[in-house]
């Protein structure tokens, strides 16, 4: 007998009353239905008997199984799955309210957003999809269609399956090669395929853009080719913060390295803020869980190591990982140390570690360049060394981390070193060229002020040699770190300006927005700051430059 088609009053397994059909989707029809059982309305994902393929109902348990590993207001719940006369289902939280597509329809016939709408829906999809991000799945067909909006909240639904939407789209004609929706593809995806976070933050900065001109984009289309301004139907951006329309524009950028992380996102209005620093989420390096109470009274071998983070002389150990797998070790240069480092900085014997109490306790026996730690310009004989901190040999830094050689903490923190110098956390050059060309393509496209401003660390020894000393070296980080601070503060910054080291003793920091004067009294400010900071034999110097239209953003740091 041929099971009767779903409809209006159908109960199905004796528990889903439907009440309506809300739409079809690739892999099934999905119903609005009253759950008897806990008297509530949900909604039923039922793949239709010729969609069906082998495959399709391991397909539907990954489904499940991922949408259940994230708990987030800004996620759809999947509540089971189960078998069924007509296939099986998927039971949803049903969520009232209509589709961003719908809603954007909507707020362009009464005149397009205001800001603070924009920021809320901007916000709300971020913390979703960076909670999507963060189980290490990818949503695959992020766009406006997939976001639901209710007076509280906005709410991702079809996530995390973009291996079954390829698998799919497979069999459909026309569909594009790996699923999804080509509209809000990325470059590298629409050349080679194969969704990636940093293909849904494309798709996120194309859905907001959506939000900004009311127009659904073509496939490839490149909002980054013409000015802002020209393109937008309604001024959004007028309402936000410089930082805040900057976000979009790295999300749509054309490298994918250079796209901010869902995570790092923030849409607010500064002007509402507390005198408190802002609190810029930057990319850091993560030392790993701090190590739990029980290895503060026992001491187990391996669970914390030593990661080399600088070194002038042995650059190729940056990133080497040395385990402390005795209560006691020695550190040096000598073959008959119990970790043996290769930078020629620090002595044959340099120094003692000793366990205590979850402590490493750092002794300096004798050596010829010392040994050092933050806010201090003396050598320390002895030093107490916690989880995250640092240290320094000479002229080689390492910090104390919680994790193993070739984990994912270690393979991350070596992609870390790789773009940023390990002694000031400042980009490479390389990695600071491309993002300064990148501020500078956004100062054109939104039309505002760039300058760059370059610091330099004068001292005697820059008349004899351009090696920096061990003062030096910790001065410039310092110094580094902490115009960092204060160009965020006084800018007000919601994302990290761009900043990175060009020299010895040299680096450089980024500002679009503020007008030549605003920038020049910015640093001013700085510089008399972190003057203070500086021993009395170094001065911390800045020219401020700013920059053209058309002109490389790479060429003022020159």
């Amino acid at each position: 007998m041929k099971t009767p088609p779903i409809g209006h009053g159908t109960v199905i397994n004796d528990r889903y009353e439907i009440r309506q059909s809300l739409g079809k989707g690739g892999m099934g029809e999905v119903f609005l239905a009253y759950d008897r059982s806990t008297q509530q309305t949900v909604a039923l994902k039922v793949v239709r008997e010729e969609s069906r393929m082998p495959g399709d109902d391991e397909a539907l348990r990954q489904e499940l199984l991922h949408a259940r590993s994230i708990s987030h207001p800004n996620i759809c719940r999947v509540h089971d799955l189960a078998p069924s006369a007509w296939g099986p289902i998927l039971v949803m939280e049903h969520i009232p309210g209509q589709t961003l597509h719908s809603h954007i329809r909507r707020r362009k016939a009464h005149g397009g957003y205001t800001a603070d709408e924009f920021r809320k829906i901007a916000s709300e999809i971020c913390q979703g999809l960076a909670a999507i991000h963060a189980q290490g799945l990818v949503h695959g067909d992020l766009k406006p269609g997939n976001v639901m909006v209710t007076e509280e909240r906005s709410v991702i639904l079809d996530f995390g399956f973009a291996q079954e939407k390829a698998r799919l789209a497979a069999r459909r004609p026309g569909a594009p090669p790996d699923g999804g929706t080509p509209n809000y593809m990325s470059p590298e995806r629409l050349r080679s395929g194969g969704a990636s976070p940093e293909d849904d933050v494309y798709a996120l900065g194309l859905t907001l853009w959506e939000m900004w001109t009311c127009r659904v984009p073509e496939p490839g289309f490149k909002p980054r080719a013409r000015p802002m301004k020209a393109q937008i139907m309604f001024d959004v951006p007028a309402g936000l913060s410089m930082d805040e329309v900057k976000q979009i524009h790295r999300c749509l950028s054309d490298d994918p390295q250079l796209r901010p992380q869902a995570r790092h996102m923030r849409f607010f209005n500064p002007t509402q803020m507390t005198a408190s620093p802002t609190q810029v989420p930057r990319e850091r390096l993560d030392p790993g869980p701090p190590p739990g109470r029980a290895t503060a009274t026992t001491f187990v071998p391996g669970a914390q190591s030593l990661l080399v983070t600088y070194s002038t002389n042995a650059p190729e150990s940056v990133g080497k990982l040395y385990p402390l797998d005795k209560p006691v070790l020695t550190l040096g240069r000598r073959s008959d140390r119990d970790l043996v480092v290769p930078e020629a900085t620090v002595s044959g014997g340099h120094s003692v570690l000793r366990w205590q109490a979850g402590t490493w306790q750092v002794e300096d026996q004798g050596s010829t360049n010392g040994t050092y730690v933050d806010h201090s310009y003396e050598r320390k004989t002895h030093a107490a060394l916690m989880h995250g901190g640092e240290i320094q040999f000479g002229e080689m830094r390492v910090k104390l981390v919680s994790f193993g050689a070739e984990s994912p903490h270690h393979r991350r923190a070596k992609q870390y070193l790789v773009r940023r110098d390990g002694l000031t956390s400042l980009l490479s050059l390389e990695h600071l060229q491309r993002y300064i060309d990148e501020e500078a393509a956004f100062s054109e496209w939104a039309e505002a002020t760039f300058t760059v401003a370059r610091y330099e660390l004068r001292g005697p020894n820059r008349l004899v040699s351009e090696r920096p000393t061990i003062l030096e070296m910790l001065a410039l980080r310092r110094a580094a770190q902490r115009v960092i601070e204060l160009s965020e503060m006084l800018l007000l910054s919601i994302t990290p300006v761009v900043s990175g080291r060009t020299g010895p003793l040299r680096f450089a920091v980024a500002m679009v927005g503020p007008s030549l004067d605003e920038a020049r009294h910015v640093v001013e400010q700085i510089v008399a700051q972190v003057q203070s900071m500086l021993p009395d034999s170094l001065q911390l110097a800045a020219t401020l430059v700013k920059g053209e239209p058309g002109r490389p953003g790479r060429s003022l740091l020159e």
